[in-house]
């Protein structure tokens, strides 16, 4: 599998140093899971732990999206090498639910020590699906990236932005312009057609080349591919 920020024009996903905030942006039934999926498999095929946190799903409906991301990357294995090598993985991942109401970076926090301290699991990356953000959480997010510092982990979020609120020329929300000063990187999913079209937001003359190709989601696979 090739690595997605490195399609984008990143060294690696490693680029990304521990402490680090990410975040993937669009309306609502865009993609944004099925690509946090991708990183997070590229993450845990180079032996990195991932926790995967959903406010939105169960863990059986989160689990089924890394199966079918995991399949539609790897059609030319055959069914006991896939197998085998999913096997692997699922010791690289760890999934944990919360209702969208009980959810906080409080209880966040307090989760993820309990994970580590017991000695059952140790992230490197926390993908949150489903934050809810509004500039009231503004203090806790700089809580909580102090907190990535500490453990050494890189964070990456999914945010929901909505078709007729005003934005900036990057995409941005007005309501969320708080964000490019506390997120290290930020990618844009742009439905156009038949296809989703990724652009990097944020930062804008950060390690990505302009070079790099234009990226997009084919909505049949939701895989990343390049530009013809």
């Amino acid at each position: 599998m090739r690595d997605p920020l490195k399609l984008i024009g990143y060294k690696t996903t490693d680029s990304i140093m521990p402490g680090s905030f990410a975040a993937i942006l669009a309306r609502a039934g865009v993609g944004k899971t099925a690509l946090l999926v991708q990183i997070a498999i590229n993450a845990m095929l180079k032996e990195k732990n991932v926790l995967h946190i959903s406010t939105e799903n169960p863990v059986d409906k989160v689990s089924l999206w890394y199966q079918e991301m995991f399949q539609r990357l790897t059609p030319e294995y055959e069914t006991v090498q896939m197998g085998k090598l999913q096997d692997q993985l699922l010791r690289h991942r760890f999934i944990m639910t919360f209702e969208t109401e009980s959810f906080s970076i409080a209880k966040l926090k307090k989760r993820v020590d309990e994970l580590i301290s017991q000695d059952i699991f140790k992230p490197s990356l926390i993908m949150i699906d489903g934050f809810a953000f509004e500039p009231a959480v503004e203090d806790q997010l700089k809580e909580l990236k102090e907190f990535a510092a500490t453990h050494g982990l890189v964070l990456w979020f999914t945010v929901r932005t909505h078709r007729d609120e005003p934005a900036d020329t990057d995409g941005i929300p007005a309501s969320l312009n708080f964000l490019p000063g506390l997120f290290d990187l930020m990618i844009g999913l742009l439905p156009d057609k038949d296809r989703i079209y990724l652009r990097k937001v944020h930062p804008k003359n950060g390690e990505a080349s302009d070079a790099s190709p234009e990226l997009y989601l084919d909505p049949s696979t939701m895989l990343i591919k390049e530009n013809d």
